[in-house]
C-alpha cells in the first residue's frame, strides 16, 4: 500500500489502491486525507460522471460499535440538511463490510490550512475574511440548529472555497433529539477542547446550541489574534486596531454560562455584522478605503476569496474611539 503525507504533514498509509474500482463505480483517484476514525479520498463516480469525495470508516473502528454509531450519525444528521453551507451527501452504504458515502468535493482549503498559511507569513486573518466565513458558518448553524447541534465547530471543519464560499463539514458529534447516550461516552472524541464549551467538557450529553456559539466566539478570536481567548487577556491587547465591541462580542459568545451567551447563531451573526459595519463605517468615512462589499439576501458580506486575503489591516489611531461612538448612537 501506498504511503501519503496530509496537510499537517502525517503520513499514513492509504486503504484503497490509486486507479482501484470501489464498489462497482467509484475510482480511487487519490487519498485526501486521514482523520481520527475515517480517510478520505478523491474518486470518480462513474454513474453520475462527476468527481466527489469519498469518506470511509477505517478499518480498525469497524468493530467498534460506538464509532459505527458515530459514522452513521454523520451521515444521517447531513442527509437531512440542505443549505448551501452545508457539505450535500450523495451515497451513503456499507459494501464488503466497508462502511462509507460520498459527498461534494470541493477544490479548496480548509480554515485551518488558511491560518496556518498567514501565520507562515507572519499575519492573521483579516477582519473582513473574519467575518464573511464566520458568517457563512451561522448560516450554516441557524439551519442545522433546526434539528440538531453541531458540537464540533472548528477551523478543520469548515472547507473554504476558491470564491470564498464556506461549507460546514463533519456532523459526527452532532446531538440530535433522539441521541444515543453512547456516543459521548470515553473513547470518542467530543470537539477539541479549546473549542469546546464548558458544559460539554463536563457533561457532552446536556448540551443545547449555544455549546456551538462558544466555538464561534473562540474562533472569532484566534482567527483575529492567533491565539486562544484563554485567562483574561482581551483581543484589544492582542490587536490593538480592533474596537472594544470585538472584545464585547468575544465575552458574551465564550462566557462560561451558557444563558450569558448569545440564544442563537443569528444572534451571533447579526452582532458580528453590527462590528464589521461600525468598521467599515470609519474607513469609509475617509480614514481608509473600505472593504469591497457583496449582497447576500438581505446582508452585506465582505468580498472575500481563499486564494486573495491580504487586505491590509486598519490602523488609525482614531479608530477605536470612532467605532464605539458609531456603534451606540445607532
Amino acid at each position: 500500500m501506498q504511503r501519503f503525507a496530509s496537510t499537517d504533514g502525517v503520513s499514513f498509509v492509504a486503504t484503497f489502491e490509486v486507479d482501484s474500482i470501489f464498489a462497482d463505480r467509484y475510482q480511487i483517484k487519490k487519498p485526501l486525507g486521514k482523520g481520527g476514525m475515517g480517510m478520505v479520498y478523491l474518486v470518480r463516480d462513474w454513474e453520475l460522471k462527476r468527481d466527489l469525495a469519498l469518506k470511509t470508516l477505517l478499518p480498525k473502528y469497524a468493530k467498534n460499535s460506538q464509532a459505527v454509531r458515530r459514522f452513521r450519525r454523520e451521515v444521517s444528521v447531513a442527509q437531512q440538511l440542505d443549505h448551501p453551507c452545508v457539505v450535500k451527501i450523495f451515497d451513503a452504504r456499507k459494501h464488503e463490510d466497508i462502511l462509507f458515502y460520498t459527498m461534494e468535493y470541493f477544490d479548496g482549503k480548509t480554515l485551518r490550512d488558511l491560518m496556518r498559511a498567514r501565520e507562515g507569513r507572519g499575519q492573521h486573518m483579516g477582519v473582513g475574511s473574519t467575518v464573511r466565513i464566520l458568517s457563512l458558518i451561522c448560516h450554516a448553524l441557524e439551519h442545522a440548529h433546526e434539528i440538531t447541534i453541531h458540537r464540533d465547530v472548528t477551523p478543520e471543519n469548515v472547507m473554504v472555497l476558491p470564491n470564498g464560499d464556506v461549507k460546514l463539514l463533519d456532523f459526527g458529534l452532532a446531538k440530535l433529539s433522539t441521541m444515543d447516550a453512547d456516543l459521548t461516552k470515553v473513547g470518542i472524541s467530543l470537539g477539541k477542547i479549546q473549542y469546546t464549551a464548558p458544559e460539554q467538557r463536563a457533561d457532552a450529553k446536556n448540551v443545547d446550541l449555544r455549546a456551538d456559539i462558544y466555538s464561534l466566539g473562540v474562533m472569532f478570536y484566534e482567527m483575529l489574534s492567533g491565539q486562544f481567548p484563554l485567562g483574561n487577556k482581551k483581543l484589544m491587547e492582542l490587536v490593538p486596531d480592533l474596537p472594544a465591541e470585538c472584545d464585547a462580542l468575544v465575552c458574551k459568545a465564550t462566557a462560561e454560562k451558557p444563558e450569558d451567551r448569545h440564544s442563537s447563531a443569528k444572534e451571533f451573526r447579526l452582532e458580528l455584522q453590527a462590528v464589521y459595519e461600525l468598521i467599515r463605517g470609519v474607513r469609509i468615512s475617509g480614514v481608509a478605503d473600505a472593504e469591497p462589499v457583496l449582497e447576500s439576501g438581505t446582508e452585506k458580506l465582505p468580498v472575500f476569496t481563499a486564494m486573495d486575503d491580504n487586505r491590509p489591516r486598519w490602523q488609525q489611531w482614531l479608530y477605536a474611539l470612532r467605532s464605539r461612538l458609531l456603534f451606540w448612537t445607532r
